[in-house]
């Protein structure tokens, strides 16, 4: 007869000794939080019917498109609106179902169901919302002060400081404000303008047409071989965002005559007026916001920003100055510690009592080893399913 091969207990402390290696090693990658960051994703759908009632859009156009929609794979709850001249569908998806596949299936959808609908309705706008839209904010806050305008002093944030911060893996979103932002400031001669048959609202016309973008409507696509399909046509400007050319944009005046823009006004490129001011002791005050990845942790990350920010303000120019306004890792430091001494005290008083009952040194050292290892192989599920702390 065949022996039964045993495992020998040999065999199964090590065994149970290594994972408990391995979770302790794991413990600094478990991402710890003040709050919970995952939302589940969504999209949104929106379309306008002029001059209809809600009840009429109800029946011909949002019940059809929810119906098409519910299709999706991976949908949790799917809800519609209809109101007086529009509607609006709202799809919740589960963790699982990604954002960008999910889109890509309502845009397919939206296109083939879209020649079926009332000529009334318009082509349905798709919205996407991210979890880090919602969940995400800010772990770290910064203030960089300064005597010189706050515009030189956001501008020297963003070309040092965030470019520096940037290299740090981990940090999601650096974000720069405080300061008032420029614009294009256009001067005119009112007594000029009179002449001329120009008024001022002939060159905000002028000025808003030149940057609009207008949709014109959609276009129907054949090729052989293939199926209809819809494209989407729109009007937009030449004009990169942010450049503002007087030389390119004309003017009509009462007569019909076309005028340039630069040729009656003055363009200036200056800081808008402020709606407010930020001063720390009588000095401008920039905000630097740090928002951590999701998966990150943000005891770690902390640390790294420190470092770095250390190492700035070395080399920062005379008269600027960094200082931490917001870190929501001190609270986690605290509650931590608070965890800490709960948790200690808690396990002494329990061997306490066991060994009051046993009186047997042996087996309490057996409860406190196993109690160890099995809070060990737990750190290695909780990063293996990417499980939060969370405070």
């Amino acid at each position: 007869m065949a022996e039964k091969k045993y495992i020998s207990s040999f065999t199964v402390i090590l065994a149970f000794i290594c994972l408990a290696i391995v979770g302790i090693a794991l413990i600094p990658l478990l991402p710890v939080k003040l709050s919970p960051s995952r939302t589940l994703p969504s999209i949104t759908v929106n379309f306008s019917m002029p001059d209809n009632a809600a009840r009429v859009i109800e029946m011909e156009a949002t019940s059809k498109l929810e119906s098409m929609l519910a299709r999706i794979k991976g949908i949790k709850n799917i809800y519609s609106t209809s109101g007086n001249g529009w509607g609006r569908i709202s799809i919740e998806l589960d963790k699982h179902t990604s954002i960008d596949v999910a889109r890509f299936e309502v845009s397919t959808i939206i296109r083939q169901t879209w020649p079926e609908l009332p000529r009334e309705v318009t082509y349905p706008y798709i919205s996407v919302n991210r979890p880090d839209e919602n969940a995400s904010r800010p772990f770290m806050t910064y203030t960089v002060n300064s005597a010189a305008k706050p515009i030189v002093i956001q501008r020297y944030t963003e070309n040092v400081i965030k470019t520096a911060l940037s290299n740090i893996k981990g940090l999601y979103k650096i974000e720069v404000s405080g300061a008032t932002p420029m614009e294009w400031q256009l001067e005119y001669d009112s007594r000029f303008l009179q002449s001329i048959g120009v008024t001022p609202d002939n060159i905000q016309q002028a000025v808003s047409s030149y940057y609009s973008t207008d949709f014109l409507g959609m276009a129907e696509k054949r090729t052989p071989g293939e199926t209809q399909s819809w494209m989407r046509m729109t009007l937009t400007s030449d004009a990169k965002k942010g450049d503002f050319d007087p030389q390119a944009i004309f003017v009509t005046n009462k007569e019909g005559a076309l005028i340039r823009l630069d040729q009656l006004v003055n363009v200036t490129h200056m800081e808008s007026e402020p709606s407010g001011y930020y001063r720390i002791n009588g000095l401008n005050s920039i905000y630097l916001s740090l928002t951590a990845e999701e998966t990150a942790n943000q005891l770690g990350l902390s640390k790294q920003v420190t470092t770095v920010i250390e190492e700035i303000e070395k080399s920062l120019p005379p008269g600027y100055e960094i200082h931490l306004s917001y870190d929501a890792t001190d609270y986690i430091h605290a509650e931590l510690n608070n965890i800490y001494i709960r948790c200690t005290l808690t396990v002494i008083i329990l061997l306490l009592f066991i060994l009051l009952v046993t009186r047997n040194m042996r087996y309490l050292f057996l409860i406190a080893t196993s109690l160890v290892i099995d809070l060990a192989i737990a750190v290695i599920f909780y990063y293996l399913f990417k499980l939060e702390i969370q405070l």
